[in-house]
């Protein structure tokens, strides 16, 4: 799995600056100035003038940063604000669906979800199923592809009771109950699939895409892994899930891609996750990141009028914590995974 840290690296640069140069597009959009934009921090080796009085600045760290005009965008109105502060997640949400759209028509073929019994003493096996078993519905949900098994098992992390998989061998429809408690309760890293004790078997060959499918497919599945992702977070702050299982974008592979024989197009899925989570995390109320602004632009619009100084503190608050907290948890466990 080395290759997917160094595409979780990659993409933390790449994903980085579309975030940034989403704000940049839809700042001037609205006619909100911006005063200078880094492709790149630390020492300045090279800066241009460019239109709009932005001023373009380049240093030796990837990491790029826009500042907004302070008198243009408090003098604009809180949807032109709110739009502004919300550019760079559109931008990675923009990318997560160009990403996935790309997987879908080029490398179309998740894994079917046909399993192999990987361990001979594991809890799939010891409930009695066989390699060659092709599931067909995990807790009724319907699972078309390997990527819908994920999914579907990924919601029961941490919970307890049975897993009901109804799988298809040969012509015969099987039921299966498998027993779980406190499934993967505080693990670091919740590895699905090696817990069951199962593989996906991998096709020969893949069918060819359907472009328009493809891009409709990347459509659904940017909303919903967004929607998931969000869920998990819910889950840990009411506790229902344990803080230990929270964790970044390298968990976001247990959404149907697995290790073995990974192909190019599930690398771009992988990506598309990246930026999808990226986007999310920016979402937050805190410092740093936009969710503060988009929050207190939202309330404007909303009301009609400013919002009194004293409203920002709770949520200024709420997002120190969700950013010095869960953020760095999930790169911490990211890493003990790896190291």
């Amino acid at each position: 799995m080395e290759i997917v840290l160094v595409l979780f690296l990659i993409g933390a640069v790449v994903f980085n600056y579309v975030h940034e140069l989403g704000h940049l597009w839809v700042a001037k959009m609205v006619n909100i100035g911006v005063d200078k934009a880094y492709l790149g921090v630390g020492p300045i080796f090279h800066q241009v003038q460019g239109r709009g009085n932005t001023q373009w600045l380049y240093g030796y760290l990837p990491v790029a940063s826009v500042h907004f005009n302070t008198a243009s965008y408090q003098a604009a109105a809180p949807f032109r604000r709110l739009l502004a502060a919300s550019g760079g997640p559109l931008a990675n949400f923009a990318a997560t669906f160009l990403l996935l759209a790309l997987a879908y028509v080029f490398y179309p073929a998740s894994p079917p979800p046909v399993l192999t019994v990987a361990d001979s003493n594991g809890v799939a096996a010891v409930a009695g199923l066989q390699s060659g078993d092709r599931i067909t519905h995990v807790d009724g949900k319907q699972t078309r592809d390997w990527q819908a098994v994920g999914d579907a098992v990924l919601g029961r992390i941490n919970d307890t009771g049975v897993v009901q998989l109804s799988v298809l061998r040969g012509d015969t429809a099987l039921d299966y109950e498998i027993p779980i408690e406190n499934w993967q309760y505080r693990q670091a890293w919740v590895d699905m699939f090696d817990a069951l004790g199962v593989l996906p078997q991998q096709p020969e060959s893949a069918p060819p895409g359907n472009p328009v499918g493809g891009v409709a497919r990347a459509m659904v599945d940017t909303v919903k892994f967004g929607f998931s992702t969000a869920e998990a977070g819910f889950k840990m702050v009411f506790g229902s899930m344990s803080i230990a299982n929270f964790v970044g974008g390298l968990q976001l592979t247990q959404l149907g891609l697995h290790e073995d024989g990974l192909n190019f197009g599930d690398y771009l899925k992988l990506m598309a996750l990246f930026s999808l989570c990226f986007g999310i995390i920016n979402m937050l109320p805190g410092p740093v990141v936009d969710g503060l602004q988009m929050l207190t632009s939202a309330g404007e619009w909303i009301a009609g009028r400013a919002l009194p100084a004293i409203a920002e503190k709770p949520v200024f608050f709420i997002g120190v914590v969700l950013a010095f907290g869960p953020l760095p948890l999930c790169f911490i466990h990211d890493l003990i995974r790896f190291t």
